[in-house]
């Protein structure tokens, strides 16, 4: 009962996101609804660094605890817990709002928050099973208050991922490196937790380690010394007949700065030499679809049944798309050239999808 209860929290929020449609992927991209998120999940992580306590009201409290002894409790309780763990999937969980609200289907709606319920619940299965083992987890002391930090700093993450798309492409790139570098050096040398055992230090060290890694990681592809990518035109009707007038093949990228396959292309496909020198003959357009898309837009995404970012769109030199080349998803440069130069090498007025 208590997974029933969690699955139905998420399968309701489903159904509402397919009926809502649309509407509901455009409060999405408001930035006062970005913000109100990104605030929430920072002061869920300030709890997390001990600031506070976040505590349900004495009386619910009360009310819980009279009700957890059935199966009805249980229910409800699973409820509570489907509404409280929410921010922590909050990336996956709005990737797939924005899916259901596109396709508009109740039914799907509910069949996959369903199944997300039911996955976030198999934890609590397992533990039910084996709780005549309980008394052999390890005790609460000082790890488990390092963890409660280091789960903070994934909180500030988080919220930081739902604010993306308001923030400059630099200013995002600074802010990511100083959040994974400053995490790394606090976690693993600064935090104060009583240091007891070398295994809880060693821990330490190595997770600091990987967050400082990670910064390298994650600023280098933005530094300026990067290589040149692809230069885009904004999608339009005007730029896409320009291009079937000029008989160039013709390309269009779906993107947004907050999906991160669309970043990673950028930054991997987008920037390699063969893909950069091989799209010079090809008219490259792309949809922002970062915040409100424009009409023209609209019409493009409902026109070929586009459902999310990154979707990457290849044209003949007539204007008309080889579906079977369409790409949904990050592709590597190889996967990439392989579909580009069937567009490329196609003789014109020769355009069968299967050479």
């Amino acid at each position: 009962m208590y997974v029933l209860g969690i699955s139905l929290n998420y399968a309701l929020l489903g159904i509402v996101a397919a009926h809502t449609g649309a509407l509901f992927g455009s409060w999405l991209q408001q930035p006062l609804v970005l913000i109100g998120i990104a605030v929430v999940i920072v002061a869920l992580s300030l709890s997390m660094f001990g600031l506070y306590d976040l505590r349900l009201p004495e009386i619910l409290t009360r009310r819980f605890g009279r009700a957890s002894a059935g199966l009805w409790g249980a229910f409800v309780m699973g409820l509570v817990v489907g509404l409280v763990s929410a921010p922590c999937i909050g990336p996956f969980v709005l990737g797939l709002l924005l899916l259901v609200s596109h396709l508009g289907n109740p039914v799907v709606g509910f069949a996959l928050f369903f199944t997300l319920g039911l996955g976030m619940g198999l934890p609590y299965v397992a533990l039910g099973a084996t709780a005549h083992r309980i008394g052999q987890l390890p005790r609460a002391g000082a790890w488990l208050r390092w963890s409660k930090k280091a789960l903070g700093v994934v909180l500030l993450g988080l919220a930081l991922y739902f604010i993306r798309p308001l923030l400059p492409r630099p200013l995002l790139g600074s802010a990511v490196t100083g959040l994974l570098l400053g995490a790394g050096v606090y976690l693993g040398w600064l935090e104060r937790t009583p240091q007891r055992g070398r295994w809880f230090v060693w821990t330490r060290r190595c997770v600091g380690s990987v967050f400082v890694l990670a910064a390298v990681a994650w600023w280098w592809p933005w530094s300026p010394a990067g290589s040149p990518g692809v230069s885009w035109v904004a999608y339009s009707e005007a730029a896409f007949t320009q291009a079937k007038r000029e008989g160039r093949p013709i390309l269009i990228d779906v993107y947004a700065d907050w999906c991160l396959p669309c970043v990673e292309m950028d930054h991997v496909t987008f920037r390699h030499p063969s893909v950069v020198r091989e799209l010079a003959s090809v008219a490259t357009l792309r949809l922002d679809a970062t915040s409100e898309v424009s009409p023209e837009g609209e019409a493009l995404l409902e026109r070929f049944d586009v459902y999310g970012a990154p979707t990457i769109l290849f044209f003949d030199r007539a204007g008309a798309e080889r579906t079977t080349l369409r790409l949904t998803g990050f592709a590597r440069p190889d996967e990439f050239l392989r579909r580009l130069r069937q567009i490329l090498t196609s003789e014109q007025g020769s355009y069968d999808d299967g050479t």
